[in-house]
């Protein structure tokens, strides 16, 4: 546990990252961590968090005047270690890909995307049918090359396809469930002040005391 963050720190921002922007999550509110048994000094073979979020503001294009809307709260499950979360009744015989991905319900249908957010599908199928491809609204990185918008963007050339205003929040985010793992109970958590307002011992993993000159 010295020395990683388990599946939360490598394959959560490629999981999480797109219901974080799509739907302008912000700060989870509260957090809790369910493993299989967890000894402290490696981490559990299996884990479930599960994350609250309030409802929220959000700016919406709406005949190209921007409206103010209320999005509803939101509770985003995560899974790792073979956990997985009840197969959509939608996919008939097919199963969920073991992989990984993420599954998205809302109040007219599912969304269903695998990791890195590849294929995209909407469930039933008739509604994936009935909508079609969406049209494309947001700029592409030429080749997928992200290392090299990177080095523009450092460059001042481009602005960079997951800037640190949105990077570090998202990593942030992830990370609160291996706090909550380690408190061993429901986390509240005040994303403006960065603090566990419940359980105090638990904030002395959100920052550490760097050796002088670091």
């Amino acid at each position: 546990m010295d020395w990683g963050v388990r599946t939360f720190g490598d394959m959560g921002a490629h999981l999480i990252d797109h219901s974080m922007w799509a739907l302008n999550l912000g700060y989870p509110t509260t957090i809790e961590t369910i493993s299989t048994p967890f000894n402290r000094a490696s981490y559990p073979s299996a884990t479930m968090t599960i994350y609250e979020f309030p409802a929220r503001a959000s700016d919406a294009n709406a005949g190209g005047k921007m409206a103010q809307r209320t999005l509803p709260a939101v509770k985003l499950t995560w899974y790792d270690g073979g956990l997985m979360p009840p197969k959509p009744v939608e996919l008939g015989e097919e199963e969920l890909d073991k992989g990984g991905g993420a599954l998205l319900i809302g109040s007219k249908g599912k969304l269903l995307h695998e990791t890195y957010g590849m294929n995209p599908r909407l469930l039933p199928k008739s509604l994936h049918d009935s909508f079609g491809e969406p049209a494309k609204q947001l700029p592409r990185i030429a080749n997928q090359q992200h290392e090299l918008n990177w080095v523009a963007a450092a460059q001042g050339k481009t602005q960079a396809s997951s800037p640190f205003q949105y990077a570090a929040r998202l990593t942030e985010v992830m990370l609160l469930g291996v706090v909550a793992l380690h408190a061993g109970k429901k986390i509240q958590y005040d994303g403006e002040n960065m603090r566990v307002t419940n359980v105090p011992a638990a904030n002395g993993f959100l920052k550490r005391d760097y050796r002088t000159g670091w």
